[in-house]
């Protein structure tokens, strides 16, 4: 039970990680922050011990491994790992220079010149001080070291070559690290959202890009597992837990999301109850997997900071394997990178026809209009679909729109919450198009329980007003005092959709009532009505 609980509770700190690569639009989680540090510092001559007792001190994470790096010793501790590399008798190079630590994300990082030119990076991780890096921590610094050094191996990935790591503070350095090859290439974000360069070639470098992303991605496939787990190797640096299993579209879906439910805590919100409910219904109405579990190696962070380009737009390398594990297929190596899948990102998704123009507000990213995502949702398809003929069209990747936001909606945060409510109105409108097309009125409004089956065909003249959460019938209350305060910001299509549908007041009515059974079954169609076929 407890490599269960450990196994569940990493799963969810990956989860964390990604919404907030989602969330990259309102906190660049990779801010980059240059900290000069002086050289010439008078406490350069005090032995290395001495800096113990900067562990205990009350003091930001990134500043106290800062304060306990051994910077004097990298240039000398570099250069006798690099000797090493070198053929018997050749001269050993020196390094030029160490420059000053850079930010990435949870990691600090040293870029370590040579006199050659050649260059390599140390990344050292936020939290590597013996107070806060424990074993856990240490095991999963050896993961990502030895997944990055078999994928060079046995893929052709482009991972930056990994040259030696420690996962413990005792050593010259005084911390963990991995020390790696330096890729000289572009950030994926400035190449992907540059504003300069003609449409057409930009359009170009992206479509090269998702063509190198999806082959590398699906050789990741060949890693297949019985379980959902975290990436471990044993004594000889070899992986385990690899098998020969038949991926299933619907593998380990509906376990995981009940799984993030199960952790949730109570609620005492009327419209958080209410959204629970709904929550747990959007899992009775994901399908069953129609045979053995299986899952698929898959790259932890899909996000947009996570590549680095040639200017043609090919893919150098591919960045952050921390957390990599075996996830359901539904999320795994074959689903949409995650800056795809923006416009589903709910109240974070911060498009506006402005940025079309050029223009856009200072503390906001760039972000593509929903036209555009399609666009390259269907490229990226069509990428996956030609390296898998056998793959039914990529349905797997087409679906995941639908399968990786259902998981985040279960995270128990504010993110959760909005994808949550962009999962509903989805589904409204898959209701309101069925009820349109077929010219007859439905209810849906969970206040409505109590009317016959004849009546609620016949309650109101508008197509699918009811079924659209018509808030102006006689049962219906002003939204309650308590969401004053409490009411998370929900950000709405447009005034018409505003007036329309009340989202805390539905799930507030959804708490009280529930759905009737014709209720239920017509929210049911339109869930149903999101995945491809």
């Amino acid at each position: 039970m407890g490599h269960l609980w450990q196994s569940l509770s990493e799963h969810l700190r990956g989860l964390s990680r990604k919404i907030i690569s989602l969330s990259s639009s309102i906190v660049d989680h990779v801010t980059l922050k240059r900290l000069h540090e002086d050289e010439n510092s008078d406490n350069e001559e005090e032995e290395d011990d001495d800096d113990d007792d900067l562990d205990s001190l009350d003091i930001d994470p990134f500043e106290a491994v800062l304060e306990r790096v051994k910077v004097k010793h990298i240039g000398k501790y570099v250069a006798a790992i690099r000797a090493k590399t070198q053929p018997n008798g050749k001269k050993s190079i020196p390094v030029s220079e160490v420059e000053s630590p850079t930010r990435c994300g949870e990691h600090v990082c040293y870029r370590v010149k040579f006199a050659d030119g050649v260059s390599w990076l140390l990344k050292v991780p936020i939290i590597g001080t013996p107070d806060q890096f424990d074993e856990d921590d240490g095991e999963a610094l050896r993961s990502e070291a030895l997944t990055m050094i078999m994928l060079r191996r046995e893929t052709t990935i482009p991972i930056s070559e990994v040259f030696s790591y420690d996962n413990t503070c005792k050593n010259k350095l005084k911390v963990p690290f991995i020390l790696l090859e330096f890729i000289d290439a572009l950030p994926l974000v400035d190449v992907w959202h540059d504003r300069e360069s003609p449409k057409e070639v930009v359009q170009a470098r992206r479509t090269r890009c998702l063509q190198d992303i999806a082959a590398a991605y699906i050789q990741l496939g060949k890693y297949t597992f019985n379980e959902e787990t975290f990436l471990r190797f044993d004594d000889q640096d070899c992986l385990i837990g690899v098998v020969p299993v038949r991926k299933d579209l619907f593998s380990g879906l509906r376990g995981a999301c009940t799984s993030y439910l199960d952790l949730r805590e109570e609620k005492s919100k009327k419209y958080e109850r209410g959204l629970l409910k709904l929550l747990r219904m959007f899992v009775d109405w994901t399908p069953k997997s129609s045979g053995g579990e299986s899952f698929v190696l898959s790259h932890p962070n899909p996000g947009i900071f996570s590549f680095l380009l040639s200017k043609d737009g090919s893919v150098r390398a591919i960045l952050d394997w921390h957390g990599a594990s075996a996830k359901p297929p539904s999320i795994g190596n074959e689903t949409y990178p995650l800056w795809l899948m923006r416009d589903w990102a709910g109240a974070l998704y911060r498009w506006s026809e402005e940025m079309e123009q050029g223009i856009k507000d200072e503390s906001c990213m760039w972000e593509d209009s929903p036209d555009t995502l399609m666009f390259y949702r269907e490229i990226y398809a069509q990428c996956i679909a030609n390296l898998r003929p056998e793959s039914e069209n990529a349905k797997l990747t087409r679906n995941s729109l639908l399968f990786e936001h259902l998981a985040m909606a279960m995270e128990d945060s504010i993110f959760g919450f909005s994808i949550a409510l962009k999962i509903l109105n989805e589904i409204r409108k898959q209701v309101k198009k069925s009820v349109d097309d077929n010219d007859q009125p439905a209810s849906v409004n969970p206040s409505n329980n109590n009317t016959d089956d004849n009546d609620s065909k016949n309650q109101s003249s508008a197509k699918g007003k009811d079924a659209m959460g018509d808030h102006n019938s006689p049962n219906k209350t002003e939204v309650k005092e308590e969401h004053d305060d409490a009411e998370p910001d929900i950000d709405r299509e447009d005034e018409e959709e505003e007036e329309e549908f009340d989202a805390v007041q539905f799930l507030d009515d959804l708490d009280d009532d529930g759905m009737s059974e014709d209720q239920e079954k017509i929210f049911k169609a339109g869930f149903e009505a999101l995945f491809i076929s």
